[in-house]
């Protein structure tokens, strides 16, 4: 049964929040952010990727109950507002927490339209839903620098935010024995809306967590 939470993988939770696989594991491990288990996989609730993405740019450790009162506080509060951990430790909501978390969102609607995996079409490949064109290959046509007029004239019948999905899926799922690549080599080789996500990611260290 399709669920109506926007899930995510441990790796695109790491791609998406710039937060490290050992900060994505111990905050499910922990119990900090919201999982949802899917066919025996413990899949990352998309909503907390605000959160990862905090916890990559404190330069401190948190105990684990701090840390899941601000999961939670992170969810529902504004842009601006702040929570006292401590008389010493104040954190601050941002706008790039609230992009990041944005980002993430859209991608799992994104995913949720676009991935496609039948074992019976390309050999079991993941393909842009509804068509044979694999995910992979398209996003590397885009990041060997194939324009977007190029690739809307050869691919007319797809909704353009595919273009953005499949970069944003073929890096946080490289074929296995490949690392992710923790970003694009030019920003103006991707769609706007995955550059606009990069941005968001670089601007999380700006995050407020004041002693």
């Amino acid at each position: 049964m399709p669920s109506t939470t926007p899930l995510l993988t441990r790796k695109e939770a790491r791609q998406l929040s710039g937060a490290s696989t050992t900060i994505v594991n111990k905050a499910v491990e922990q119990r900090v952010i919201a999982t949802k288990s899917v066919e025996r996989t413990s899949l990352v609730d998309a909503r907390d990727a605000g959160s990862l993405a905090l916890f990559a740019s404190l330069h401190f450790g948190l105990p684990v109950r701090d840390k899941r009162r601000l999961a939670r506080w992170l969810r529902g509060a504004a842009v601006g507002a702040e929570l006292a951990l401590s008389a010493a430790i104040i954190v601050r909501k941002t706008p790039e927490l609230a992009e990041v978390t944005a980002a993430a969102v859209r991608y799992a609607e994104l995913k949720g339209r676009f991935l496609e995996v039948d074992p019976e079409r390309q050999g079991g490949e993941p393909v842009i839903r509804g068509t044979r064109i694999p995910i992979r290959g398209l996003a590397k046509q885009i990041e060997a620098d194939e324009s977007l007029e190029v690739l809307r004239q050869e691919y007319d019948y797809f909704d353009e935010d595919a273009f953005e999905f499949a970069v944003l899926w073929a890096r946080a799922n490289p074929r296995r024995g490949r690392p992710a690549k923790p970003g694009p080599s030019s920003p103006g080789r991707e769609p706007e809306g995955r550059h606009a996500h990069i941005e968001a990611r670089r601007r999380t260290g700006a995050a407020a967590a004041s002693a």
